[in-house]
């Protein structure tokens, strides 16, 4: 006969005291939360409207004794999850999908350097070879202020307020570079940050933001190159151009694996890898040098570009005339 614990984490012990597991309302329960963590699979309004549907019928099919759904349920669920946002992606426009991509590519673009400037806070933990002459953490700490909440406003407020802070931003970086008194090659990447800033208020919509699930996306930029800086440090890796590629390499398998599905995720992966690899030309154009040597891999990323954006079209909707 089964003797009960405390009102919850029970477990059922037989005559000997050997354990049995959790009771059943507790495998139950166990199972139920299981069940809501799966169907996150789903966007957000289709668990609105049916996600307690499809739990309940889950529970229904599933004997009381396990803990985690059946594969083949999983496998229906993950099916069906990925139908559905397919589905809702073809109620987009191409040029609202390609919108939201390309902006998502600028705010990792822009997040890469604002961890740039984050670490520049922290000089004195800040490898030798980042460490840039005149830089005080004051400076940093307001250049970095400044680009962070561009990007959070591009995801989360009204165009008018995400302008505000583009131009702010803008200021700040370009008040950053005369303040340090670097040479012009320094001025080259401030000057796709202003442009990254400047597509980032043109691409903002005028009503209604998107999905500020995106922000997942600097974020994981943002904590990759921290940890690069602080951790591993540049000098051990050695790689140059494909340094601020280096925390794009899960997403773009991720982009890749995604991409029948949402090609959205790899247009925002190529648009920052785009962007990123045209700091050498720049910095070198202002120098009076024409460095060709990023060439050839902006030529690939423009290359796979091409039947990203042409995948995109085939899964948005058609525009309304």
């Amino acid at each position: 006969m089964a003797t009960g614990g405390g009102p919850s984490g029970s477990e059922d012990r037989d005559p000997a005291g050997a354990d049995r597991g959790p009771a059943p309302a507790d495998r139950r329960t166990l199972l139920e939360r299981r069940s809501r963590w799966l169907l996150r699979l789903y966007p957000a309004a289709y668990r609105d409207g049916r996600g307690e549907e499809i739990v309940g019928t889950l529970l229904e099919a599933t004997s009381e004794d396990r803990r985690w759904p059946r594969l083949r349920d999983v496998r229906a669920l993950a099916v069906g999850g990925l139908k559905a946002r397919a589905v809702q992606n073809r109620q987009r426009t191409v040029r609202a999908n390609l919108r939201v991509a390309v902006m998502a590519g600028l705010a990792m673009y822009l997040s890469y350097w604002l961890a740039v400037y984050v670490a520049g806070i922290f000089p004195q933990f800040t490898p030798p070879s980042v460490r840039v002459p005149g830089w005080t953490s004051a400076i940093a700490a307001v250049t970095a202020l400044l680009v962070a909440a561009a990007i959070l406003l591009a995801w989360t407020a009204p165009r008018i307020a995400v302008l505000a802070g583009a131009v702010a931003a803008s200021v700040g970086v370009v008040a950053f570079a005369f303040v340090i008194g670097g040479p012009a090659a320094i001025l080259g990447p401030r000057l796709l940050q202003v442009l990254a800033l400047v597509g980032l208020a043109a691409l903002a919509p005028r009503a209604g933001h998107p999905s500020r699930h995106w922000l997942w996306l600097p974020g994981v930029i943002v904590a990759s190159m921290l940890l690069l800086v602080y951790g591993v440090g540049y000098e051990w890796l050695g790689l140059g151009i494909l340094t601020p590629a280096l925390p794009l390499f899960a997403m773009a398998a991720l982009g890749v694996l995604w991409v029948v599905v949402d090609a959205r995720l790899m247009v925002a992966v190529l648009t920052y890898l785009a962007v990123t690899a045209l700091q050498l030309p720049v910095m070198a154009i202002l120098t009076g040098y024409w460095g060709l040597s990023s060439l050839p891999f902006l030529g690939v990323v423009l290359a796979i570009s091409a039947p990203a954006v042409w995948l995109l079209q085939r899964q948005s909707a058609p525009a309304v005339s």
